[in-house]
């Protein structure tokens, strides 16, 4: 396949806008999916935590499967728009619509609401694959200059960030404005309403890209079930890997632990704000922070990882974390300041995974091609995204399970155990996480010595000397 050399100019900043700002709309669903869906289903739905719990994770576990058979599906597609680009206007509308009804309480009850739940819930995840996955190959076509690339990387981030803030702060708002004293309708108009705006924003990622003309590019057949087939194929050799390549399975089973574990708190501070500290006006306020503090310590993770190493990093954003966890759980002031303060620790010291685990990544690609002569890079980073959906499902099933063990009760008076029992399981079952995730990188051996040693030696094979 050949490409036009049009790929090859600088893009303007139109063009670097334009795509980078559909990263604000697709965090408008993904982030009100992580922040209230969940809370969504035990308090304002009324189902069940251990249902609930269910629900999410067939979801998850249904988006993790879906990436790469999206990923296939929008590799061999041929349109005059492009390969991608259709996909952003095919997916929009259906998630929008898709969003509100997953924050919409149906007349039903019992298993049929529960059915709902995760009928929409799986829908809204499969329209947002087939936008997502389409949105970040499409970065790749849009242009082939690598200082390009970073640049709209950095909008992206930046987009996504904005995002993030975004539906903490107006999410809450919306629901309280609109619903007049009515969660349900006002979760339900609220996701209405930031689905019509991802839809607008989407739009203009559509209208402001375009796809280099390709000379030769015959559509590639294809069927669903040599996709699925393929994808059993591609786990299976991926497991092998695993057990060739020890800094790979390090650092799966490092975010694999971490994303099971540390996901809790941020599902659990909507139940900790209603039912710990009685103060749900102030989760306008809240939620937006841990944003803000992501986007100050990122720079500083970055810097001291230069510094030092990417382990040593993992290490004292760890530290830094325990000592959150350690002081939430142990703090007798249970206030709504006292609760912001050690928010806003955890998160400085967590937001080192994010850009630890995806700049560790690439170097186990490059010590796979050092130890067993093949990059495999889209198989691990595919698969990268897989664990942590697929991890994000088992932490949906354990929530619901232990909310229901500690005598949680929906929209009741709480009882001190149960509210005792949420505590622990925001705190000490993430504090177990940091220490597993300490464990599993504890021995990690790639830092800059070692990765300038391997690529020199990759350097010496491919030359031939």
């Amino acid at each position: 396949m050949t490409i036009s050399a049009a790929d090859d100019k600088r893009l303007g900043w139109g063009v670097r806008l334009g795509y980078s700002i559909g990263d604000l709309g697709l965090n408008f669903f993904w982030q009100a999916i992580g922040l209230f869906l969940y809370f969504f289903y035990t308090d304002v739905m009324g189902i069940s935590p251990i249902w609930a719990g269910i629900a999410y994770s067939i979801a998850s576990i249904w988006d993790g499967i879906s990436d790469p058979i999206m990923g296939a599906i929008a590799d061999r597609t041929r349109t005059r728009l492009g390969r991608y680009r259709p996909y952003l206007l095919a997916g929009a509308i259906p998630c929008a619509i898709c969003f509100a009804l997953a924050f919409w309480v149906p007349p039903l009850k019992g298993a049929a609401l529960v059915a709902y739940a995760i009928l929409t819930h799986v829908a809204l995840r499969t329209a947002y694959t087939v936008m997502s996955i389409p949105f970040s190959s499409l970065s790749a076509r849009i242009t082939s200059d690598s200082n390009e690339r970073a640049v709209i990387a950095g909008c992206r981030v930046f987009f996504a960030a904005i995002g993030g803030l975004t539906v903490a702060f107006i999410f809450p708002l919306l629901v309280a404005v609109l619903g007049e004293g009515r969660e349900d309708v006002g979760y339900a108009m609220s996701a209405a309403i930031l689905g019509a705006i991802s839809v607008v924003i989407i739009s203009i990622t559509f209208f402001t890209t375009h796809e280099p003309a390709e000379v030769a590019a015959p559509a590639t057949g294809f069927s669903i079930s040599s996709i699925l087939t393929n994808f059993v194929q591609d786990i299976a050799q991926f497991w092998g890997m695993l057990r060739l390549n020890l800094p790979l399975a390090q650092v799966f089973g490092a975010v694999t632990v971490t994303s099971i574990a540390l996901t809790m708190f941020g599902k659990c501070i909507l139940y900790w704000f209603k039912y710990g500290l009685n103060d749900m006006a102030a989760v306008k306020f809240a939620l937006p922070m841990p944003a803000l503090v992501v986007m100050l310590t990122l720079p500083l993770w970055i810097a001291f990882a230069r510094r030092t190493s990417k382990r040593l990093a993992w290490m004292l954003g760890s530290a830094i974390a325990a000592i959150g966890y350690i002081g939430f759980f142990f703090n007798p002031v249970e206030t709504t300041p006292a609760t912001i303060l050690f928010m806003l620790v955890i998160t400085a010291g967590q937001s080192s995974y994010a850009v630890m685990f995806w700049s560790m990544v690439p170097d186990t690609v490059e010590y796979n091609e050092w130890k067993l002569g093949s990059r495999e890079e889209a198989k691990i980073f595919g698969f990268a995204a897989f664990a942590q959906k697929v991890a994000l499902g088992i932490n949906a099933i354990l929530l619901g399970q232990m909310l229901s063990f500690v005598g949680f009760v929906a929209n009741q008076p709480q009882s001190p155990e149960a509210v005792l029992g949420i505590k622990a399981i925001m705190s000490l079952v993430p504090l177990a996480g940091v220490f597993l995730s300490v464990a599993c990188l504890w021995r990690y051996p790639i830092d800059a010595t070692f990765h300038r040693q391997m690529l020199g030696e990759i350097a010496i094979r491919k030359a031939g000397v």
